[in-house]
């Protein structure tokens, strides 16, 4: 199955504008936490990192309440500017990190980021919130 995708333009909200350009801003914004910001070399190292970066930046990007079509992979691979291989390569490593969960298909998947929230959890919690915390 071949789908071909673009990226739209989307109008720029005035206070992203503070934080990024609005030519950076064009096709649209990801949160990225600052706990992730702050642990980002713990969690995201060796030769895959980046890409394993662009899945979970990707995955984050298309979540949102009631959603009405999951994302498929391929969708998923455009968005973070990979091949579909590579993608599937890295969502497979990602999986068996235990950072991600899968249900569904390439073609349409629910994919939670529960593991990867609570490794960010642990390396970033302050020593009294540490002591409460489940083992990863």
């Amino acid at each position: 199955m071949t789908t071909e995708f673009f990226r739209k333009t989307l109008p720029i909200k005035p206070d992203l504008v503070v934080k990024w350009p609005g030519r950076t801003l064009d096709e649209g914004f990801t949160p990225f936490p600052k706990r992730l910001l702050r642990c980002l070399d713990r969690v995201f190292d060796g030769p895959s990192a980046i890409n394993h970066l662009r899945i979970i930046l990707a995955i984050a990007d298309y979540a949102r309440p009631n959603m009405t079509r999951l994302p498929s992979f391929i969708y998923l691979a455009f968005t973070a500017g990979m091949p579909v291989e590579e993608f599937r390569k890295g969502i497979t490593e990602i999986q068996n990190k235990g950072w991600i969960t899968i249900r569904g298909s390439e073609d349409g998947a629910t994919i939670g980021l529960d593991g990867l929230v609570r490794l960010i959890e642990k390396l970033t919690a302050d020593p009294e919130e540490a002591e409460q915390q489940e083992p990863f």
